[in-house]
């Protein structure tokens, strides 16, 4: 009896992703170059299934594509990417302790910008203009910020 074989829309079905993913895995690395049915079709065996489903939390965890499309030929030719995957996940961990640092001094910075707006608003007459922005000059554009700005466009989770 052969083992089963799984067809792109299965392997989709599996890792919960539209079969473009999968197509889109198979070329960077993330399961290997599929067999061909003899009518073409693409057909992974079952031991490919797994990485899928480690992509969803790695992504979660912050893996990029990328980097475990590397970490998953690594382990299909035998070297044990162990260490890697720790060593960037400490590299993660530190760039998010950064990330949080920002934010709280960014997050500060904008309590004290809405407490002076209160103020100057609760002055002001009204229907006058009050130039708000400007109090805006002294907090710091961060990399941080900058990235979550890029991703809301893209309709990404911040």
């Amino acid at each position: 009896m052969s083992p089963q074989k799984y067809t792109v829309s299965q392997l989709a079905r599996i890792a919960g992703v539209g079969p473009d993913s999968i197509r889109i895995y198979e070329r960077i690395g993330i399961v290997p170059r599929a067999e061909r049915s003899s009518a073409g079709y693409r057909l992974w065996n079952a031991r490919d299934v797994q990485y899928l489903k480690w992509i969803a939390p790695a992504k979660h965890a912050g893996f990029t594509l990328h980097e475990l499309a590397e970490i998953f030929r690594r382990y299909r030719t035998g070297s044990p990417p162990c260490r890697t995957v720790r060593d960037l996940l400490q590299r993660k961990l530190a760039d998010l302790d950064r990330q949080i640092d920002e934010l709280s001094t960014l997050r500060t910075k904008l309590r004290r910008v809405l407490a002076r707006w209160k103020g100057r608003l609760r002055h002001a007459a009204p229907g006058e203009f009050v130039p708000l922005f400007d109090d805006l000059r002294d907090v710091p554009i961060t990399q941080t910020r900058a990235a979550l700005t890029r991703k809301s466009r893209k309709g990404g989770k911040p």
